[in-house]
């Protein structure tokens, strides 16, 4: 998780944020479900103070939406996929050029860094794990381009995407992949992690065009994944496909 939106919160809202986004993103909190303040309390032996405070951070992201007193969170509806690659593709550009125009050594030093830690999770970590270190390497980048509005916008559109990849392929367990969906999933981190270094030569070499064409390559190689998986379920479309509450009932 990226650090600009922890280091605002004292421990105790942080834990809570922590814990809380990670439930989302693993969809062990499924979207719709209520966040009940007595029962995280319960759960982390707090005051309510902190368990608000980690709720309006996980607003601020998108991963919750307040109705009215309650706090749910956020649905996903496959039928946004176009509109999200959308959203993602051109801030990810924008991002991008940022970064290649206004990177330090430090940063350069962050963003390798990053990049190198998905690289080591490609051969022995988990999917979610893997889905956090990608979202650090392009906040590093966004970190880099020095526009904390494009950054913000970025993270929410990361956030949503990362939910996505979750829901499609959370139920494919290391152990019981076949050898054909191992052999694709592989295939998938390598070209991933292969971006990724091109990303960041171009933006070290302070190529802001190179740069634009990487973000664009490398969106439409996620979400070519996603849209497999989405179509491998139902053929008839997006339409069909939906995260909403009542539809999860029925998984």
């Amino acid at each position: 998780m990226t650090g600009t939106t922890t280091k605002k919160m004292n421990r105790g809202g942080e834990k809570i944020y922590q814990g809380l986004r990670e439930d989302i993103l693993c969809l062990r909190l499924k979207p719709g479900s209520v966040l009940d303040e007595a029962a995280i309390a319960a759960r982390y032996a707090v005051s309510r103070t902190p368990i608000r405070e980690a709720i309006i951070h996980l607003i601020s992201e998108g991963l919750v939406e307040r109705h009215g007193r309650v706090a749910l969170v956020a649905s996903l509806n496959f039928d946004n996929l176009p509109s999200i690659f959308d959203a993602l593709l051109l801030s990810s550009r924008v991002v991008n050029r940022e970064a290649a125009c206004n990177r330090t050594r430090e940063d350069l030093k962050n963003i390798r860094t990053k990049m190198l830690e998905f690289d080591r999770l490609c051969g022995d970590g988990s999917g979610v794990q893997r889905q956090d270190a990608n979202l650090e390497f392009h906040m590093a980048i966004a970190d880099a381009g020095r526009n904390e509005y494009f950054s913000s916008f970025y993270e929410r559109m990361l956030l949503t995407a990362s939910r996505l990849h979750q829901a499609c392929f959370s139920n494919q367990v290391a152990a019981e992949r076949s050898p054909e969906e191992q052999a694709e999933l592989q295939q998938h981190l390598t070209a991933t992690s292969q971006q990724h270094h091109r990303i960041l030569e171009a933006i070290e070499a302070r190529d802001a065009d190179q740069a634009d064409r990487l973000a664009v390559e490398h969106q439409e190689l996620s979400f070519a994944r996603l849209q497999n998986a989405v179509f491998g379920r139902n053929r008839d479309g997006f339409e069909a496909f939906s995260l909403a509450p009542e539809a999860l009932g029925r998984r």
